[in-house]
């Protein structure tokens, strides 16, 4: 059971640091200096695009997989030896 929860647990990293980049590369839409002080509702005043882009599904499917892999990887260390 040793190898399964490395090979997992470096599945895990790599999600996170994925999870973590695409976070940030969405932030960076609202890095101005007004995003600071809340005024990304500027983007809604001439509507919302419907659905998500590209980034916006990566990160979904990024934070799902973390959160999948958390539950496997608690189950996995709690598991008698």
């Amino acid at each position: 059971m040793g190898i399964m929860l490395l090979i997992v647990i470096a599945i895990y990293i790599a999600v996170s640091v994925g999870l973590i980049w695409s976070v940030m590369m969405q932030m960076s839409k609202h890095a101005g200096l007004g995003g600071a002080f809340g005024s990304g509702s500027l983007y809604t005043v001439f509507g919302r695009e419907k659905g998500l882009d590209t980034l916006g599904k990566v990160t979904l499917t990024l934070a799902i997989t973390f959160m999948v892999l958390s539950i496997i990887v608690a189950y996995l260390i709690n598991l008698p030896h």
